[in-house]
């Protein structure tokens, strides 16, 4: 899979290719003059620098590829968050923070379209005071406020659950509370334009900017819909500590009125808003009329999906589309290097491949040591040099679960970590209790060190697995490739 941080995909990629003298930072538009990040954003007063979109000229309809298929409006969810969203989405959700691109890093700034402010008003305890542009409107008139903010605390803090089929509970709206629940309360003043978050005195959260900000892989839905479908008249009037019918009928909407697309819901609150999408081959998004900032370039954005790298390097050089986002394909990259009727732009974003253990499964829950074999035999040099080299020779591993290479305070945490090492590999397992069978797959009672690893059918994903594979192999464990079209849909 792809971990999204949520960057504004297409904008981004048209800044790449097409608009670099659009793309610049700070409050003059020129790239590399304005401030960095507030290297301390907790103190009292302290906030980041406000980006406003700047003037740019107008490039008509433009159609791009990408490599999968815009599947929901509701990115909120456990069973839709997908990076394939955040592309069309970053345009189209509100969010009080977005990045921007400052000499080759990416910097967390305020939108200053959306927000008038966001200070840190208190402390002790820690309260930050979030003030919505008074412009702000969704692309059916109704403002942006307050309400959306408090909708998308209760879906991560609702002490409503559900039983799943095998007995465990988990909340009704399946969203992450992280950071939430660090919030006490959530108050509403000056016309629902303010919104005042006041966190628990003994749980501040130091990572605040990531709260109902794609950033941190959240966005902001419009609340009034959710009410005008749900009959409740009011959604702060909600309380996380319900568990009746009233917000059953919330979480009802909440996880599954806002899946695939329906535009009589999927309102904008962005730049663009989604015209049509068929949910698989091809997205439409156009200019909000109701956008209150600059005009963005491009009229029209439609986004066509091609899982094939190669073919989509082939619809480039036809002309059908301006810009393609593929793999990171040595083939396309040479193919494409070898035309000078292209530029050919490469270097790290705001996405990363990543392997997860599913801790629900005995397997990896009770076997500590065996996710650190794993860890130990995956040979993540070796899948940087035979995979990503040829397309971005600057490429190393990534050293870090919270920042990107290109963000402030990066640091490798992880030197000693995917070497490939099979003797360590083997001992770790050894020292456990492990023992290698006659098929040379390492045992310890009713576990076996084999699993199957899970990705959606793309050439480059089967591939990573056949890497991975070699080593582990070799130090006892078996990886299984497992694909499938719908992987992650």
């Amino acid at each position: 899979m792809r971990r999204s941080k949520a960057v504004p995909a297409f904008a981004l990629l048209a800044c790449a290719t097409l608009l670099v003298g659009a793309c610049g930072s700070g409050n003059d538009g020129s790239a590399g003059q304005g401030p960095m990040q507030n290297s301390d954003p907790g103190k009292i007063g302290g906030q980041d620098e406000l980006f406003k979109r700047p003037k740019v000229d107008d490039i008509g309809d433009i159609a791009i590829t990408v490599d999968e298929g815009f599947h929901d409006y509701n990115n909120n969810l456990g069973a839709s968050n997908n990076f394939a969203n955040t592309t069309v989405l970053s345009n189209v959700q509100p969010s009080p923070y977005i990045t921007d691109l400052i000499d080759g890093k990416f910097v967390i700034k305020i939108d200053g379209d959306l927000m008038e402010s966001i200070k840190v008003t208190s402390t002790d305890p820690q309260v930050i005071e979030w003030k919505v542009n008074k412009a702000a409107v969704w692309s059916d008139g109704k403002p942006i406020d307050c309400d959306d903010f408090y909708l998308k605390w209760l879906a991560a803090t609702s002490k409503a659950t559900v039983k799943g089929e095998d007995g465990s509970e988990a909340t009704i709206f399946d969203t992450s509370p992280t950071g939430y629940e660090n919030i006490e309360k959530l108050e509403c003043s000056d016309d629902d334009k303010t919104i005042t978050t006041s966190f628990f005195k003994d749980k501040p959260f130091a990572d605040y900017r990531a709260l109902f900000s794609q950033p941190g892989g959240d966005s902001l839905l419009p609340a009034h819909v959710l009410e005008e479908k749900t009959g409740v008249a009011d959604i702060t009037k909600v309380l996380p500590a319900q568990n009746d019918e009233t917000v059953k009928k919330v979480a009802e909407f909440y996880t599954k009125g806002w899946l695939g697309f329906d535009a009589s819901v999927a309102l904008s609150g962005g730049p663009y808003l989604i015209e049509s999408s068929d949910l698989k081959d091809q997205t439409v998004v156009v200019r909000n009329p109701k956008w209150w900032g600059e005009k963005p370039s491009a009229a029209k954005v439609v986004l066509k999906t091609n899982t094939d790298a190669q073919s989509a390097a082939q619809q480039l050089q036809n002309k059908e589309v301006v810009v393609i986002a593929p793999q990171a394909e040595a083939a396309v990259a040479q193919q494409l290097r070898g035309d000078s009727a292209f530029a050919v732009y490469a270097a790290g974003g705001q996405t990363y491949e990543h392997v997860d253990f599913n801790m629900a499964r005995p397997l990896f829950k009770n076997n500590k040591e065996l996710r650190l074999a794993v860890a130990q035999c995956f040979d993540r040099d070796d899948l940087v040099e035979k995979l990503v080299k040829d397309v971005d020779e600057n490429a190393k591993p990534l050293g870090s679960f919270t920042f990107m290479p290109n963000e402030v305070g990066y640091e490798d945490h992880y030197t000693d970590l995917g070497k490939g090492d099979v003797a360590a590999s083997k001992k770790t397992l050894e020292d456990a209790g492990w023992k290698q069978g006659g098929d040379g797959i390492f045992t310890k009672g009713e576990y076996r060190a084999s699993f199957k690893l899970g990705h959606k059918t793309v050439q480059r994903r089967a591939d990573t697995v056949r890497i991975l594979q070699d080593k582990c192999r070799q130090a006892g464990i078996e990886i299984v490739d497992d694909q499938a079209a719908d992987f992650n849909d």
